[in-house]
C-alpha cells in the first residue's frame, strides 16, 4: 500500500473516490453525492488543494483521508476505507500520516466528528490516542 498526497493536479482521484466514498457510505459526511457530482473541474482543484488530502492506494485508491484548519485546530474530516480493504491497518496508517503532518505543521490539537453508533472507527481512533471532546460526536488528539 502507497499513501499519496493529493494535489490540485490530482483532482480526478480525490474526486472518484470522494464520490465512491458517498454512494457507499452517504449517511457518514456531511455533503452528498448529488451535491458533490455537480462540481466543476475548478472546484475539484480548489478542494484538492485545501489543507492535507490523502488516498491510499492498494494498487487501486482504497481510501481517502482529509485535514483541513479550523479555529480550535487541525480538523480531520472524509475518513473512509473501502468495505474490501477493512480490517487491514489502512485505515490506521491514513490516520498516522495525518497526526505526523500535524506534528510537522506545528498543530496542537487535532479534531474529528464520528458518530457515536460508528464503533469500528471510535475504535480506531481512541487506540491512536483520541479522546472525546465536550461536543458530542467530536474527538481530539493533543499533539505533543
Amino acid at each position: 500500500m502507497q499513501i499519496h498526497q493529493v494535489t490540485p493536479d490530482d483532482w480526478e482521484l480525490w474526486r472518484d473516490i470522494r464520490l465512491d466514498a458517498l454512494a457507499s457510505d452517504p449517511e457518514e459526511f456531511g455533503s452528498t453525492l448529488a451535491r458533490e457530482r455537480s462540481f466543476s473541474e475548478d472546484e475539484w482543484r480548489s478542494r484538492a488543494a485545501e489543507g492535507l488530502k490523502l488516498v491510499a492506494l492498494a494498487p487501486r485508491p482504497a481510501a481517502l483521508v482529509a485535514a483541513t484548519a479550523k479555529p480550535e485546530g487541525l480538523y480531520l474530516y472524509s475518513m473512509w476505507v473501502r468495505d474490501c480493504h477493512r480490517g487491514q491497518g489502512i485505515g490506521e496508517a491514513l490516520v498516522r500520516t495525518v497526526l505526523t503532518w500535524a506534528v510537522e505543521e506545528g498543530w496542537k490539537v487535532v479534531r474529528l466528528r464520528v458518530h457515536d453508533h460508528n464503533l469500528p472507527a471510535r475504535r480506531l481512533y481512541e487506540r491512536l490516542g483520541f479522546v472525546d471532546a465536550e461536543e458530542p460526536e467530536h474527538m481530539e488528539f493533543l499533539v505533543s
